[in-house]
């Protein structure tokens, strides 16, 4: 658990998938590591001991088969020392300068000691004149100057007691004359009749019977047999006779490591091979020392291929667990995904429209979430449907209150303007002024209807001009052009006649004539309703009061108190946003001319859809 934290922490693993990705995969990393660790720690300490008793008992074979031929050599030299026969068949001088006849009959004599199984490959016998009986592959009567022999004399001065060669090419005991042949032989001293050494007996043998042991099991294993030297008690090399070609560096420390080593050694190799394991067998009879060496690394070699098997099943299992710890983690993240762009698509018109449990989840906790999800958005679609309704009644209950309250100066300005047509006797305005005040008022008192068409506002808003037009005569000119493709459009009761209020009341604070317009623009994107006055415009710091009360309007959009004398500015931005949420266009400002400019509308649902 600690090393998962390390590892999210350090390489900053901060998504769920990630982190699910990564501890699915790093676990089944840790169990093939951990069981491949355990199988080689296992495996190689059992192949390692195995392997080194193999090779005690292997030493042990090689040594047994080797003392067997020497013996089989030794047993020849002493069974024609202590034959009757050859001493009756020699003179009593020992004169080996003999005829045809004795040398046949020898010969026959040698060959039947030696056995069918040719026991020595060549069978020597030496005088004190020089001369030399062989029989074997070579058989004839020779001469020869052995003075310097030192194993000849060696075996003389022992007087009966063997003494074994190293192994040496010979050409005398081939069967041609242009093939060497290795051999290795056993003196010993000749005794005649009478006690009296008189000469040496040499038989010999092919190096490759001798250590056909040997030979076979480096033949059949090749790249993988063992390292075989035998020494003798001088630390020459006995095995590998034919050293030709080979690296001899090392040969001195493996001897020593030999004769102070017990039966099984395991030393680091001299020559680089890292840890190596040796068995040690010495030989009572011919003193031969047998050291049979193996390198860690290729009696290993079968457990490297185990763990090259293991590795190769790890990588297709961890490519597997790839698979499915990515389909794991991903089953669990999708949902979650899904449930993130539900709440990114959401808002206050689409609440509780999308149903998260249409979602198939596999996993109950998730299962559970989309549902604790979807409760919440149905309870808060519910309670955002209330506080809408809540305030549209609160808008519905205040507009009325102000349509029952409207101005009264407008009206005593009115029923002035009435009189002082009646004291000029003009019966045609005072019936047209008493019309429009009559349907002004049932238009702004008629409480069953709030939605209204653009046209019948902007028929009130005529009305309301004419009236106005009454009362101050030539001092106000005004101008309405609405497109008829605007006039169908539905709009809150009183939305544009409180902003034409609002241009007549701060229109006029310069010299008349004052001038009001009242204009529609359509785009194909957008419509608005343009309110123009030409007095001297919105100063910088009533523009800055607006903006902020809208910013402050929009972020806690609840009713403010309206005022009977109007229902203001930011009134009307709070009614024509409620209505037109976010497709709302409302602005304050003043025209090039320096005039103040209100424009109120809507974009079309293309429009909304680009924006989003």
């Amino acid at each position: 658990m600690r090393f998962y934290r390390i590892l999210t922490n350090k390489f900053r693993f901060r998504k769920l998938q990630t982190q699910l990705f990564v501890g699915y995969f790093s676990v089944a990393s840790l169990v093939f590591v951990s069981f491949a660790v355990l199988v080689y720690l296992y495996v190689s300490k059992d192949i390692l001991n195995s392997q080194l008793n193999a090779m005690v008992t292997l030493n042990n074979t090689f040594q047994t088969q080797v003392d067997h031929s020497l013996r089989d050599l030794d047993s020849v030299s002493t069974n024609i020392n202590y034959s009757s026969l050859s001493k009756s068949i020699l003179d009593e001088n020992f004169e080996l300068n003999i005829s045809n006849d004795i040398l046949e009959e020898l010969s026959e004599l040698f060959i039947t000691i030696s056995g069918s199984d040719l026991k020595a490959d060549q069978i020597d016998l030496y005088d004190f004149s020089g001369n030399v009986l062989r029989t074997g592959v070579t058989t004839k009567v020779a001469t020869v100057t052995w003075d310097n022999d030192e194993l000849i004399a060696q075996a003389q001065a022992l007087g009966g007691t063997k003494v074994i060669s190293e192994p040496y090419v010979s050409e005398i005991f081939s069967a041609h004359a242009d093939s060497d042949h290795w051999f290795i032989s056993i003196y010993r001293a000749f005794i005649n009749q009478h006690g009296k050494v008189v000469g040496t007996i040499e038989t010999a043998k092919r190096c490759k019977s001798v250590f056909g042991s040997i030979i076979s099991y480096e033949k059949a294993n090749r790249k993988n047999a063992a390292l075989v030297y035998i020494f003798n008690q001088d630390g020459n090399l006995i095995y590998p006779y034919d050293t030709e070609g080979m690296d001899l560096t090392y040969i001195d420390q493996y001897y020593s490591i030999a004769v102070n080593a017990d039966s099984t050694v395991c030393f680091r190799d001299p020559s680089g091979n890292g840890n190596t394991y040796a068995a040690i067998e010495s030989s009572a009879y011919s003193g031969y020392i047998y050291m049979t060496m193996q390198p860690e690394y290729v009696i290993l070699e079968p457990v490297h291929k185990l763990i090259q098997i293991i590795i190769l099943v790890a990588v297709i299992f961890l490519l597997l667990t790839l698979l499915i710890s990515h389909h794991l983690s991903r089953s669990i993240v999708r949902p979650i995904d899904h449930l993130k762009h539900i709440i990114q698509r959401m808002e206050l018109d689409t609440l509780g429209v999308e149903r998260a449990t249409s979602y198939p989840v596999s996993i109950d906790e998730l299962e559970e979430l989309y549902l604790a999800f979807q409760n919440m958005s149905d309870h808060l679609n519910h309670s955002m449907n209330q506080l809408i309704e809540t305030q549209q009644q609160e808008l519905k209950s205040r507009s009325l209150a102000l349509q029952m309250q409207i101005n009264p100066h407008f009206y005593y300005n009115s029923l002035s303007s009435i009189a002082v047509l009646a004291e000029n006797d003009n019966k045609e305005e005072i019936y047209t002024m008493c019309r429009s005040l009559s349907n002004i008022m049932r238009y702004i008192t008629d409480s069953s209807h709030t939605i209204v068409k653009l046209a019948d506002e902007i028929d009130y808003v005529k009305k309301y001009l004419y009236c106005m037009k009454i009362r101050y005569q030539s001092s106000l000119n005004y101008t309405i052009d609405i497109p008829d493709s605007l006039l169908e459009l539905q709009v809150p009761k009183l939305i544009v006649q409180p902003l034409v209020e609002n241009a007549i009341k701060y229109g006029s604070d310069c010299e008349p004539p004052w001038y009001i317009c009242v204009r529609g623009v359509v785009e194909d994107d957008y419509w608005k309703i343009e309110i123009i006055d030409s007095g001297n415009g919105f100063s910088d710091e009533a523009l800055k009061k607006i903006s902020e009360n809208i910013q402050k309007a929009s972020v806690n959009p609840s009713m403010p108190e309206l005022q009977i004398n109007g229902l203001g500015t930011l009134n009307v931005y709070l009614r024509w946003k409620l209505f037109c949420k976010d497709q709302i266009i409302f602005t304050c400002g003043n025209t090039e001319d320096g005039h103040g400019i209100v424009s109120i509308g809507s974009y079309t649902h293309q429009k909304k859809e680009e924006r989003k």
